[in-house]
Formats: structure tokens, sequence, C-alpha cells
């Protein structure tokens, strides 16, 4: 048998194992004893060969052990979102394998899973009984997407990976946590309506760098950027329990067609604007019979809050810049009052 060049590997990790695995510098060995079968042959509980699996094929355990789609294990207490389990990602490792001084082979398949041999790539599939820590180094180590975050690659060459990897997993478990406690109190009528734009919302509010962690003081709002962060921080914790994400959408909207902060104000005053005349005109359609205008006043109320934070903000900021011009000024007639003196 000719020995392939490079041979891949690839195993999944989940969160509660975490603390016990070593990602580098220890030999990769098989850590549970093989099923003798009828035949006295040495197999795993699906009826193939005992022993490490590799490939040959990089794409196979790419997708097989790589991708890591809903992937871990629920937190505790088993919290939900639309009936599915709120998971701690699992960790995806792929390694790259040296076969020189080896010992591999292919391995016998059981004969009701020839069809699934190699995951149904093309290429071969080799197993063996111990690799040494010198014959593979890291192709990639990814953690899984979880209902707050993306999935994240690792940079695999940085020192103290596991303590890397440890540290972001437990952020996002604190993030998850947070959030599933705060599920608990928001009615099912409500989170069942929620779809891919309210969890991409909640994603940037739970999530890592999330506006729920920032505080209001600590934004700088002299720029478009920091304004928009500010008012969606705002327009969230006014009241956690009842996310107005019809307001957030609004800000996110005008955030992909805003260029300037002037443009945000002049554009919000419009609205307000066009509400009132909106109001004006299902008053007079609906005259002589029962009405109500409360998707009007509600508009109206949720855009002037976000006018009467902007305003105040802005009102901040020119103090801010005034305060700095003077301390500027009379820091330039101490200059010349010392420059005087010293003439």
């Amino acid at each position: 048998m000719d020995k392939p060049k490079t041979l891949y590997r690839g195993i999944k990790i989940d969160y509660n194992h975490l603390a016990d695995f070593e990602f580098t510098n220890v030999p990769i060995t098989l850590n549970y004893e093989p099923i003798i079968d009828e035949y006295g042959r040495k197999t795993v509980k699906d009826g193939n060969e005992y022993g490490i699996y590799m490939t040959d094929n990089l794409n196979m355990v790419l997708s097989a052990y790589g991708s890591l789609y809903n992937d871990g294990i629920p937190l505790a207490g088993r919290p939900t979102l639309n009936n599915r389990l709120i998971l701690i990602p699992s960790i995806a490792l792929i390694y790259e394998i040296n076969p020189d001084g080896l010992n591999i082979r292919k391995p016998f398949i059981a004969d009701v899973l020839k069809g699934h041999y190699n995951n149904g790539f093309e290429g071969s599939e080799y197993i063996t009984d111990y690799i040494p820590a010198s014959n593979y180094k890291l192709y990639r180590v990814r953690i899984g997407g979880d209902l707050l975050h993306d999935e994240e690659d690792i940079d695999v060459t940085k020192k103290d990976l596991k303590k890397i990897v440890t540290k972001k997993l437990e952020k996002r478990r604190y993030h998850l946590e947070l959030f599933a406690n705060v599920l608990k109190n928001i009615p099912a009528s409500k989170t069942n309506m929620w779809g891919k734009e309210e969890l991409s919302i909640l994603k940037s509010i739970y999530g890592d760098n999330g506006v729920k962690y920032l505080s209001e003081n600590s934004i700088d709002t002299s720029n478009l950027e920091g304004m928009f962060t500010y008012l969606i921080a705002k327009t969230f914790k006014e009241n956690e329990l009842d996310i107005d994400f019809k307001t957030i959408k609004y800000l996110l909207y005008l955030k992909g067609h805003i260029k300037t902060l002037g443009d945000l104000e002049r554009t919000i005053k419009t609205d307000i604007a066009q509400n009132a005349i909106a109001k004006e005109a299902f008053i007079k359609e609906k005259a002589g019979k029962s009405y109500v205008t409360t998707k009007f006043d509600n508009e109206k109320k949720a855009l002037k809050k976000l006018e009467t934070w902007l305003l105040q903000r802005k009102r901040l900021l020119l103090q801010k810049n005034y305060q700095e011009m003077m301390n500027a000024a009379s820091w330039t007639d101490n200059l010349e009052e010392t420059a005087k003196k010293a003439r």
C-alpha cells in the first residue's frame, strides 16, 4: 500500500470535556476500548475496525467535523427559545498528520456502512493505533456558532491556545446564561414572533461587545457610528424585558442610508412631521367613525425620544468642545505670560 503524503483527522470537543483536553504536544490515542465482534475482530460500535481514523481528503473532515451548526450542550436548566435548546457550542479541531513512521492501514468497514465510506466523499480512509505529537499539527480550530455568536476560527499559532478557547467559551456561556435568565420573563407569545431579523438584533445586544454591556457615558457619539450605537443602547435599556424591535429596526435602516449626524437629525425631524401629517389625514378619513390613533401616537413617542436623546448628546458634545477650546486658550495665555516673564 502506497502511503499518502498527508492525512487529516477531525474531532469535536464539547464544553464539558474541554478542561481535560489538550490541543497539542500530546499523542493522539483512543480513549475507549474496542468492541470484539463475532469474528473476534476489534471494532467500534458501528461495526467498523477499531482505530484512529484519518482521511486523505481535507474537504471530508472540514465538512463532516468542521461544520458545527446547532452543535453543543444545553445550558443548565435546558432553557429553550422557540422550542430549540440554547446550546454552548462545541469546538471543531482539524489535524494535519504526517504518516511517516506510522503503522497506517485501510480499515475494514461494516457491510451496512460501505455506502457511507469516507462520509460519501472521494478519497480513502486510513487508521492507525497511535499518533505521536511530532507527527501532527493543528490545521484549524473553530468555535461553533450559537444563538448569540457567529462561528469563530482561532489562530492555531497562538500560545496558550487552550486558555484562549476556554476564555472565549466562558464568555459565551455568560452571555447565553444572561439572555436565558431574561428570556424566562418574556411570554412565548412574544418570542414566537421573533424571526431572523430579531435574532440578529439579539446578537448585537447580548453577543460579543453587545450594547447590553456598554455604559452609555462610554460611547463616543461625536461620530455617526457611535451615535447609532448610543441610540440603539438607549432604546434597548429603556425596557429590557420588552425590547423595542421596531425602533431598533428603524435605526438600523437609517444606519444603512444616513451619511452624517446632521442628516440623522434632519431625518428624524422629517419623520416626526410626516407622522403628524399621516395622523391628521387618518383622522379626516375616519370623520364620523370610531377610530384610535395609537399607531401614530406610539410612533411619535418613539421618534421624539430619539430626537431628545440625539439633541442631549449634541449639547454635551458642544459643551465638551467649548470647554476644550477654553482650556486650550487658557493654556496658550499661560504660555504667553510665562514667555513675557522670561523676557
